[in-house]
C-alpha cells in the first residue's frame, strides 16, 4: 500500500523536525517542513501531499495558517489538521470557517499524533463516500458496466464505482484520497505512469503515442482495457481533476456519438461542478444548475430563467447550449425550450407546467420527453 505523504508547516524548527521524525517512525512518507505559508503554498502542486499539518501561528511569514489553510481548502481540498497551542477566540472562529479536520495541541506526544491523524483521515475518506453515496447520480454510475474512477485537480481519487474495484482489485475505501497510481498499484508500472500522465493532460492523451489501450490487474488476472478520459475544467480552464472511464472497446462509445457527449457533460458537471457561470454587465455571474426552471430561445440569444426570477441573456444557439447542459437533469421539449426534468409540477396534452408557466412540447420531442418522466 502506498503510504500518505504528509507536508509540515511549522515556523519552530525544533518543532517541525520533532514532528517529522515521529511521522516517519509511524510510516508515513514526510516531506522536509516548511517554516513559510507562502512557500508552502507555492510547494502544494508540487509536493502534492496526501495531508498537511499546519501550524495556525506563522510568525514572520506573508500569510498566516489561517489564511494558508483557506487557499488550502477553497483550491485543493487536501484535508489538514491545525498545530496550536492556547489560541484566543477569535483566531479559533477564523480557523473553524476553514474546515479543519481537528487540532493537535502543544505540546503533543507522538500517540497524540498518530490519533489525530488516523481520525482525521478516516473521516476525510468517509467524507469522500457521503458525498458521493448522497449524490443521486452516483447510483447512476454504480450500476453500469464500465469502471469509472474520478480524481480531483491533485490526481486524488475522489470517486470509483464497483466495476473499478473489480478491475483494478483495489477496494474503494483504501482508493479514496490517494494517488491515482495507488488504485492500479496491481498492474504493470507502464500503466499506472499512463494514468498519471493522463491526470494531467487536457488532450486525453498520454505517452508517445497517446495510448489509451493498458493492461490492468486486480492481482489475479490481467485485462486490457481501452481508457476514455473526461478532463473537468474550472471556469478559467484550469485541471479540476479527471474522469476516466475503463472497458473494452465495445463497451465504450465512440469519441463523437452523442452518448459520449452526454456522459461527458454528466462527468464535468455533476462531479466538478454544479454550477456555471454568465457574464452580465462586467462581471461573471455564478449561476446554479438545481436553479435554472428553463432555458427558451429568442432570435440568435438564450434567455435563462431561474427560480429567482432572475434572467440571463446570452449570445448562443440552442444546439450550443444543449450540449453543455447536464443531459440527465435537463430535456429539449421544444425547439424554443430546454427545461430541468424535476422542476416540472404538472403535464397537458401537449404543454409542460414549469412555475405557473406554460411551455409548448414540440411534436418531434414528445417522445424523448415522455421516456424521461416517471409515469404511472
Amino acid at each position: 500500500m502506498k503510504k500518505i505523504k504528509i507536508m509540515i508547516v511549522e515556523d519552530e524548527i525544533i518543532v517541525a523536525k520533532d514532528i517529522q521524525r515521529i511521522l516517519a517512525k509511524l510510516g508515513y512518507e514526510v516531506h522536509p517542513p516548511f517554516s513559510s505559508g507562502k512557500k508552502a503554498l507555492d510547494a502544494v502542486e508540487t509536493v502534492k501531499p496526501d495531508f498537511i499539518l499546519l501550524d495556525i501561528n506563522l510568525r514572520g511569514s506573508e500569510i498566516d495558517g489561517i489564511q494558508l489553510a483557506q487557499q488550502i481548502h477553497e483550491h485543493f481540498h487536501i484535508p489538514f489538521l491545525f498545530l496550536t497551542a492556547f489560541s484566543d477566540k477569535a483566531t479559533l472562529d477564523r480557523a473553524k470557517l476553514t474546515e479543519p479536520y481537528g487540532y493537535i495541541i502543544k505540546p503533543f506526544e507522538e500517540d497524540d499524533i498518530r490519533s489525530a491523524i488516523e481520525i482525521a483521515y478516516y473521516k476525510y475518506t468517509k467524507d469522500l463516500e457521503m458525498r458521493n453515496s448522497g449524490n443521486r447520480y452516483a447510483a447512476a454510475l454504480e450500476k453500469i458496466d464500465v469502471a469509472v474512477v474520478i480524481t480531483d485537480a491533485n490526481s486524488k481519487v475522489t470517486f470509483m464505482n464497483k466495476s473499478a474495484e473489480l478491475l483494478t482489485g483495489a477496494s474503494r475505501s483504501d482508493a479514496l484520497g490517494k494517488d491515482i497510481e495507488n488504485t492500479f498499484r496491481n498492474s504493470p508500472e507502464n500503466t499506472k505512469n499512463i494514468f498519471k500522465e493522463l491526470g494531467q493532460s487536457t488532450t486525453g492523451k498520454a505517452g508517445k503515442d497517446g495510448e489509451t489501450g493498458v493492461l490492468i490487474s486486480n492481482g489475479a488476472q490481467e485485462k486490457k482495457v481501452n481508457i476514455s478520459t473526461y478532463t473537468i475544467l474550472s471556469v478559467n480552464e484550469k485541471i479540476n481533476g479527471t474522469a476516466f472511464v475503463l472497458g473494452s472497446e465495445a463497451s465504450l462509445a465512440p469519441t463523437e456519438s452523442g452518448a459520449d457527449k452526454n456522459l461527458t457533460n454528466f462527468l464535468e458537471n455533476i462531479y466538478s461542478h454544479n454550477s456555471f457561470f454568465i457574464k452580465k454587465d462586467s462581471r461573471f455571474v455564478k449561476v446554479n444548475f438545481k436553479e435554472v426552471l428553463w432555458i427558451e430561445a429568442l432570435d440568435n440569444y438564450v434567455v435563462i430563467k431561474t427560480q429567482s426570477k432572475e434572467q440571463f441573456i446570452i449570445h448562443s444557439s440552442m444546439k450550443e447550449i444543449e450540449m453543455r447542459l447536464p443531459q440527465i437533469t435537463f430535456v429539449r421539449i421544444h425547439r424554443s425550450y430546454i427545461v430541468q426534468l424535476e422542476k416540472i409540477t404538472s403535464m397537458e396534452e401537449n404543454a409542460v407546467i414549469i412555475d405557473g408557466t406554460r411551455l409548448a412540447i414540440g411534436k418531434s420531442f414528445k417522445d424523448t420527453l415522455m421516456s424521461r418522466l416517471k409515469i404511472f
